[in-house]
């Protein structure tokens, strides 16, 4: 693990909520391959996509599969939207098993697999926390110690009963309720880039922060990805070369209120039902964007010690981490991949 101190140059709070990342690239391309762009809005956040392919009409028909797929994907995993996989099990906990699609099934059985990785740290029944909480709301406000209390009693990953046979999902207590937000960006952004192979010789997404590349840059030379300073809207703490696979960042700076000085964050602990403390953002760079949107919320939660032992374990995933102090801390796979820009 490296460590290099960051200074921070912003003198007032950040008031962006939504996560900013620039995203560097270079327009030299083939003479017959074109560049084509589009960008709608999903999972509440903006989608930008490009595909450079040498047939326009072939990346026009990948773009409008990879939206339509999106968008679909959407309206399965969300617990906002009426009628949703997520909304349905949700609307039936302490009552019945609701069937869903294998999609969802995929989803969630992953998001478990996470919660175990990361002991808990990430939780997809966080939802009555973040409810309670009311980040998402008009009116986001502390919780009392009681009301943290009977929330806490519906978070627990070990609870809900999946099986994939019958393609049921059932939460056994009344109250409780599944969030995917931590994990079915990433999965939705990979589900898209899928649709682009083939279309052109390279293709990106960033889907709000999360990004994914999929081929050689055009012109030769790695993507090059800009980390937001998460102090600074306007200043990137980091940029990382990747020749392939996806980055995803989770930051205290997304959705956040303040009450006397002190920032209250969506980020939360399901073990204690605060937000977690002790790193300003984490951003994991991983394979595809289903793990790193995962990891990065689970390791932010972990804290700099223990997230940083969990990525060093797992093979082909780095991580990059702004801690309270304002240190810039690198996995020992990033070492040569990031540069520092001068202030």
């Amino acid at each position: 693990m490296r460590s290099i101190k960051v200074s921070k140059t912003a003198a007032g709070p950040v008031l962006l909520a939504l996560l900013f990342f620039c995203f560097f690239n270079v327009a030299g391309c083939g003479k017959e391959e074109r560049k084509l762009s589009r960008t709608i809005f999903l999972m509440d956040t903006h989608v930008d996509v490009t595909i450079y392919s040498a047939s326009t009409q072939a990346a026009q028909t990948a773009m409008g599969a990879m939206f339509e797929e999106m968008q679909r994907l959407e309206g399965l995993l969300s617990r906002h939207i009426q009628g949703s996989d997520l909304h349905r099990i949700n609307a039936a906990a302490g009552e019945a098993p609701v069937q869903v699609r294998p999609e969802t099934i995929f989803v969630l059985k992953r998001a478990l697999e996470f919660a175990a990785l990361s002991e808990g740290a990430f939780d997809p029944t966080v939802a009555p926390l973040l409810e309670l909480w009311g980040f998402g709301g008009a009116a986001p406000a502390v919780p009392s110690v009681a009301q943290l209390a009977r929330a806490l009693e519906l978070v627990d990953y070990r609870m809900v009963e999946l099986d994939e046979e019958l393609k049921t999902v059932f939460l056994p207590r009344r109250g409780m309720k599944l969030d995917l937000g931590g994990i079915a960006k990433g999965y939705i952004v990979d589900r898209g880039l899928e649709l682009a192979r083939g279309a052109g010789s390279a293709a990106f997404i960033n889907a709000g922060g999360d990004i994914s590349v999929l081929g050689r840059k055009p012109g030769g030379g790695d993507w090059r990805i800009g980390v937001q300073d998460p102090r600074d809207s306007g200043s990137l703490v980091a940029i990382i070369n990747l020749d392939a696979g996806s980055v995803a960042t989770s930051g205290d700076y997304q959705r956040f209120f303040e009450v006397e000085g002190e920032r209250f964050h969506h980020i939360l602990d399901p073990d204690t039902g605060m937000p977690a403390s002790g790193l300003f953002s984490v951003s994991i760079v991983a394979p595809d964007a289903t793990t790193a949107d995962a990891l990065a919320t689970s390791v932010f939660v972990l804290g700099q010690a223990r997230g940083m032992a969990l990525v060093e374990g797992l093979p082909g995933v780095e991580a990059l981490i702004v801690n309270e102090k304002g240190e810039l801390l690198l996995s020992s796979g990033l070492d040569g991949r990031v540069e520092i820009p001068s202030k």
